[in-house]
């Protein structure tokens, strides 16, 4: 198999991706294929410090006993200060919620900011492009949250510069209101060659189950904040809501996936028109292993899993030569 290297990051719409290519002609990030450990996190959720109910180290204590190893408090608007908490094992990555601007359908954009030093001098009536400025200024990375929720179209996602990625899944939005899935504005994204990673999140509140629904899983050398920054920044790791993603390896074309059950596996080409799903290898479900060679006219594709209860799991998208 070819281990696929990390591109040094998603594209911010200038056209200066640095991109590596092996030798069997794959440009893309890997986390399957990299060195390290898997760390499960959730980077968005809310404490009473803002508008959620829980305190802070109510929240830490929720996600220790739940077996994470990584967690963002992104209280809105403000910083609120993890150092003070016992982290019980967890890595606590300081991070916030900040939201301004207005999309083409008059709504607010929200961009969760993490690895925050200090609070962020930014106001809801700055220009998105202010407060993204304003969140790098004092963090190490940002993205768009509940694109979905907030009526976000592409053109008001392609117009922002300086972020990671979007949230793909949000539980809170998905349980609130039914609008927690930003796929389609993800695929989109990447169709016009813009490459932004796809998150998922709780954003709890904790006012109706909306906890443990939707987390990362990150391949890092160690649990050290910056080595789960640098991973995450690098397209090092998998969005999910249930299934596990065990191996993604590619001998030229021809793939091989490795996954906790699944009822459906689905291999999309975020380009217009194309996709596969595991209905088409003529028999059914559960699968734990998949192998398949991708057409050679398709440039990329992403991996998505769903398990008998639907729940989902999704790759960043690999790229091919």
């Amino acid at each position: 198999m070819t281990a696929g290297r990390p591109i040094a990051g998603p594209s911010n719409g200038d056209g200066d991706d640095a991109h590596i290519t092996t030798a069997k002609g794959i440009i893309m990030t890997n986390p399957f294929t990299e060195a390290g450990e898997w760390l499960r996190g959730n980077l968005h959720c809310h404490s009473n410090q803002s508008d959620g109910q829980p305190s802070p180290q109510q929240i830490v204590d929720i996600y220790a006993e739940n077996g994470y190893d990584f967690l963002t408090i992104a209280d809105h608007n403000r910083l609120t200060d993890v150092s003070v908490l016992d982290s019980k094992g967890l890595t606590l990555i300081p991070g916030c919620e900040l939201n301004g601007g207005k999309g083409e359908l008059g709504q607010h954009y929200h961009l969760v900011v993490i690895g925050q030093r200090e609070p962020a001098a930014v106001t809801p009536d700055m220009s998105i492009a202010q407060i993204v400025a304003g969140a790098l200024a004092v963090g190490e990375l940002c993205w768009i949250a509940h694109p979905s929720w907030s009526s976000l179209t592409t053109t008001d996602l392609l117009a922002v510069e300086g972020i990671i990625g979007i949230e793909v899944y949000n539980t809170t939005c998905h349980h609130g209101i039914g609008r927690g899935e930003s796929v389609v504005q993800w695929d989109e994204l990447w169709a016009r060659e813009r490459r932004l990673w796809g998150l998922a999140v709780d954003d709890a509140h904790w006012h109706y189950p909306d906890g443990i629904g939707g987390w990362v899983w990150v391949k890092s050398p160690s649990r050290a904040q910056a080595d789960i920054l640098a991973a995450i920044r690098a397209g090092n790791f998998y969005a999910s809501t249930g299934p596990q993603i065990h191996g993604v390896e590619f001998d030229g074309r021809r793939m091989t996936l490795a996954c906790t059950p699944a009822q459906e596996v689905r291999v999309v080409n975020p380009l217009p028109g194309t996709g596969w799903t595991s209905h088409r290898l003529g028999r059914p479900g559960p699968y734990t292993q998949v192998e398949w060679t991708i057409p050679e006219a398709w440039g990329m594709v992403r991996i998505e899993v769903m398990d008998e209860r639907g729940r989902r799991a999704w790759t960043n998208p690999f790229v091919f030569d």
